[in-house]
């Protein structure tokens, strides 16, 4: 068995990649499609990184606190797991929420997305179960609402592992494929832009079965994690080789946009490659750059709100893009060079949020209410 609280470094790296993989996403989406679809799906393909950070999250969550429930809930390892968990996601949601608010009153009003009524379900995390119409407000912390639940259901799923190994398995790996089948295929998704169009069958769900795709990829990470725990292939997957295949084939398969429920195989491969190669990948993830990026990834996931409002209300149109009634296009390299100064201008933003607001807030958090302080990267 691996040793308890190893810090992965690897998986660091990786989040810092995922992170910014989903802000180009949203700058393609939002601002200015600089890679159209029919040339590649590399970036459109870019909301899967949000699945790949669930099941890291599962995977990461067993590695800290497996321990801790072996034994049983009680109301104070829960409390402690809970209160610690609070402080990791909790002060950066509330503060980009509380600065929504007050920007969208004080300029344009309200509208579908910034509805008032949704405020309350954003303060209580309820935001992935479909009790609005369409995403509301800082829209990636539908993802956090999500993570939230599974924190909450974690410590009974640690036991039931523990204590009913073979049951937990299989039927937690039904429950992981017959989730991503519902919602790419199964439950009544719609456009809430357009109701009367037709969704495609992917796992791009938010507002509406959000927390279904949360749970399914946290548990993947649950799961993933007892065979890392017993070195299961583990010869294979620390291979360099092999990392490099695994990666090659992700970045195709997004490139030519396969079947969604692929990449959930793929990134369980790619998070247990990462997580046990001690070679030259490693080597590259414990990049002092990479190694920052992924400190402060959560700050650049939900952080990006701030940026992207100023170019929209503000600056609303950039030179040299084409602007029409539903796209705004621009050649290749200008739209790169422009994707490029707005990341670096949003990781000096995040820099910000997280020495600022995210890491003072659980420090203090976990002192007066966790009575520990947990590691970052958890």
């Amino acid at each position: 068995m691996q040793p308890a609280h190893k810090y992965l470094s690897n998986l660091t790296t990786l989040r810092g990649i995922a992170a910014i993989w989903v802000i180009v996403f949203h700058f393609q989406t939002l601002i200015c499609q600089f890679v159209l679809p029919q040339q590649s799906l590399l970036i459109d393909k870019g909301y899967l990184m949000v699945d790949l950070f669930f099941i890291m999250s599962g995977f990461i969550i067993c590695h800290v606190y497996n321990q801790s429930f072996l034994t049983g809930i009680t109301m104070q390892n829960f409390k402690k797991f809970i209160v610690a968990r609070f402080a990791r996601i909790y002060p950066l949601h509330f503060f980009t929420l509380i600065c929504m608010i007050i920007l969208v009153a004080a300029g344009n009003g309200w509208n579908n997305i910034d509805d008032p009524k949704a405020i309350p379900a954003n303060i209580f995390l309820l935001h992935s179960f479909g009790l609005n119409k369409i995403f509301t407000w800082n829209v990636p912390s539908w993802s956090i609402s999500a993570e939230w639940w599974a924190y909450m259901v974690f410590p009974v799923l640690a036991i039931f592992m523990h204590r009913r190994k073979a049951l937990a398995i299989m039927s937690l790996a039904l429950f992981v494929v017959l989730a991503y089948m519902a919602i790419m295929y199964w439950l009544p998704r719609h456009d809430p832009f357009d109701p009367t169009a037709v969704v495609p069958h992917d796992l791009d769900s938010t507002f509406d079965y959000g927390f279904l795709r949360g749970l399914a990829g946290f548990i993947s990470g649950m799961l993933l994690y007892r065979a890392y725990e017993v070195g299961m292939g583990n010869r294979f997957f620390q291979n360099d080789l092999t990392a490099l295949i695994f990666i090659i084939i992700t970045l195709v398969c997004m490139h030519f946009g396969v079947n969604d429920f692929l990449y959930i195989l793929l990134f369980i491969a790619l998070v247990y490659t990462f997580a046990v190669n001690s070679g030259k990948l490693n080597a590259i993830c414990n990049n002092r750059v990479l190694q920052y990026l992924g400190k402060i990834s959560y700050s650049i996931y939900l952080s990006s709100v701030f940026l992207f409002l100023i170019i929209i209300l503000g600056v609303k149109k950039l030179p040299g893009v084409k602007y029409t009634e539903y796209t705004h296009t621009s050649g290749f390299w200008l739209g790169l060079a422009y994707c490029i100064a707005f990341l670096i201008i949003h990781i000096g933003i995040s820099s910000l949020t997280y020495y600022k607001i995210e890491k003072p807030c659980r420090k203090y958090i976990n002192a007066k209410w966790g009575k520990e302080t947990m590691p970052v990267y958890a």
